[in-house]
């Protein structure tokens, strides 16, 4: 299950474990239930024996998930126009596991990491050993922990932290600061991971179900949600190489726009930012900048009358507010606000608009 927080509302989405919901046909004792006692997951599953006949057998699913987390998600540029992103993690006291993983999905790379050797069989340990290392330290990193990028193919990059210490993390209430990176793309709402400490390690007795039956893939597709998410600002908008305000703002305002199945942006308020989005959009490549830097202002203003800290670098209402004194709802998120915000104003500063009017 994924859960987005937005201002006064928690909205949940539960993740199908097949697509379009289709019902998946099982052999007779087959299952998977859920123990709402210990929250593991009982699995019956055929097993083939060595003389062909099958059996009915047993084991658990021991998942990941029983954990409540938190993310705080703070974002500047830096003097070589740069983006650093830095993140504060937090289990509520509802976990019943100790947070040990924190993990991100980029598109793109993140300043200072390196590829692997692409041909293994040329390179040497200690070159992949190196790429590794740098790689870790192109990340900002809480003490105690480890930080690791990986990347594939196609560019894009996924970064992880665990604790060195096998027992440790981030237990009920605990809090840590300190994770980050730098990356040349505007920051959009992407989503975080985070894994806690399983009891026991998963497995099958004897030789598991058949990986073509029906029960292997509700099986496979557990063990590929194993993870809780929640909202977070990434590296998501590519700034064009040279810079072009008209495209930056189309894509600020494409990634704008998936916020709304999100719950995180009113529709409503969406077509009225799309208005000044397409005028700044004709205006620049109108070569009319004045007009452009207008709308920007507009859009800021806009949004900053719905949440009125959205210039703020940092703020704790990321991780969610109990406040009652303050409106149920907004018509934007608080952190939906400040990516927005942030990367209007970059458009405006890169044109020369550097001051706020």
């Amino acid at each position: 299950m994924i859960t987005f927080f937005a201002r006064g509302v928690t909205v949940f989405i539960c993740v199908l474990l097949f697509p379009f919901g289709v019902a998946v046909a099982l052999e007779p004792g087959e299952g998977i239930v859920l123990d709402s006692v210990t929250g593991n997951y009982k699995l019956t599953y055929l097993d083939e024996q060595d003389d062909g006949s099958k059996i009915l057998s047993r084991a658990t699913f021991y998942p990941a998930t029983k954990i409540v987390p938190a993310i705080g998600s703070k974002f500047h540029l830096d003097e070589s126009g740069a983006v650093t992103y830095r993140y504060s993690v937090s289990s509520g006291a509802q976990s019943r596991q100790i947070l040990r993983t924190v993990r991100f999905d980029l598109t793109g790379k993140v300043v200072g990491s390196q590829d692997l050797p692409t041909d293994m069989q040329t390179s040497t340990v200690a070159q992949a050993f190196a790429v590794l290392e740098a790689n870790s330290l192109a990340l900002a990193t809480p003490s105690g922990w480890r930080g690791a990028i990986s990347t594939d193919k196609n560019g894009a990059s996924r970064i992880s932290w665990h604790p060195i210490d096998s027992a440790a993390g981030i237990p009920p209430k605990g809090d840590i600061k300190g994770f980050g990176f730098v990356s040349q793309s505007l920051p959009g709402l992407g989503a975080a991971q985070f894994e806690g400490k399983r009891e026991a390690i998963n497995g099958f007795s004897g030789g598991g179900p058949d990986p073509s039956s029906d029960i292997s893939k509700q099986i496979q597709a557990l063990y590929q949600n194993d993870f809780v998410t929640r909202p977070a600002a990434v590296p998501t908008i590519a700034v064009p190489t040279p810079f072009d305000p008209a495209v930056t703002l189309e894509r600020i305002q494409t990634h704008m726009h998936t916020w709304i199945a999100m719950q995180l942006l009113d529709a409503t308020f969406s077509a009225q930012l799309d208005r000044s989005f397409q005028s700044a959009i004709s205006a620049y490549r109108l070569n009319q900048p004045k007009v452009g830097k207008q709308q920007i202002q507009t859009m800021r203003a806009l949004v900053k009358k719905e949440q009125p800290d959205a210039d703020k670098e940092d703020d704790s209402d990321d991780k969610g507010d109990n406040d009652k004194t303050k409106p149920e709802r907004a018509l934007i998120d608080k952190l939906a606000a400040r990516v927005l915000d942030f990367d209007l104003q970059y458009v405006a500063k890169r044109m020369g608009g550097d001051k706020d009017d």
